[in-house]
């Protein structure tokens, strides 16, 4: 398979790709969305597998089916595939950090670390193997380490809008909003639809007592998901500190559209609504 061929193979699932992961994108005449899902994934894996009969030999087309594979969350069969890449090239430091991603997703954390490791030593320049070394090191609460690594990943890539959302969020624990909010930025500055970034910036300019830039990125994060609780909770405390009283009522109500039996929504609101008489 030629280089071309290869991108117009990338090119083909990426409408399918935006049929299983776009929220806002309606189902056609369908009546079965889980059918659907599944359809559209062994349409695609078909697809990759099909590429691959006609040129066994293609690497990258493996780490194509893996990537694919962990899309679904089948990360056996994803490390399976990065398996034959390696097999075949033991210096494919992709392969070695999606392997990595496949192991941590499935728990195997020291397995993981170590295929991390391995990429980065094969090329010390891998912003993606430090980002995901990061997460590694975040999960066991070693956030001085993880800090050093997301530092290398935005060095060495600094596009990696992943890795300055969980600089962001790390800094965010320690209460350095400012700084955060700075990492935010440079995230949603490559990512404007980044709802993850806009909601935790929100929440650093809500401490700051920045209500109006707090507003403003809930309401772009609940317009994408109106239902997300955590955010109707954010907005609600935001309007109630500007006195839009009215419009707090309504995040409480829809919250507890969502959750009937949610008991902090329910004390707010009637706190919210005996203040209004008063």
């Amino acid at each position: 398979m030629t280089r071309n061929q290869l991108i117009l193979l990338i090119c083909v699932l990426i409408p399918l790709n935006g049929c299983m992961t776009s929220k806002n994108t309606p189902l056609q005449s369908q009546t079965n969305p889980t059918f659907y899902q599944s359809e559209s994934k062994e349409k695609s894996i078909l697809s990759i597998k099909s590429a691959l009969h006609n040129d066994e030999k293609n690497l990258d087309i493996y780490i194509l089916l893996g990537k694919e594979y962990m899309r679904h969350n089948n990360f056996d069969d994803a490390i399976d595939s990065f398996n034959i890449v390696l097999s075949q090239d033991p210096g494919a430091f992709e392969a070695f950090n999606y392997r990595g991603e496949a192991h941590y997703l499935l728990g195997n954390f020291e397995q993981a670390l170590s295929d991390f490791d391995i990429s980065l030593t094969i090329n010390p320049f891998y912003s993606d193997a430090y980002y995901s070394r990061a997460k590694y090191y975040d999960g066991i609460n070693k956030s001085k380490l993880a800090l050093g690594d997301l530092d290398s990943a935005i060095k060495y890539n600094n596009k990696n809008f992943l890795a300055y959302q969980m600089r962001g969020k790390i800094k965010q624990r320690y209460k350095l909003h400012a700084d955060a909010i700075q990492d935010f930025d440079y995230s949603i500055s490559q990512r404007p639809n980044n709802v993850t970034a806009l909601y935790y910036r929100s929440l650093s300019y809500h401490q700051l007592g920045r209500l109006h830039n707090a507003l403003d990125d809930l309401n772009q994060v609940l317009n994408y998901d109106p239902s997300l609780v955590p955010a109707l909770f954010i907005r609600a405390d935001v309007l109630k500190s500007l006195n839009q009283i009215e419009d707090a009522i309504k995040d409480y109500e829809k919250i507890l559209s969502e959750e009937r039996n949610n008991a902090r929504a329910k004390k707010e609101l009637i706190k919210i609504k005996r203040a209004r008489r008063l």
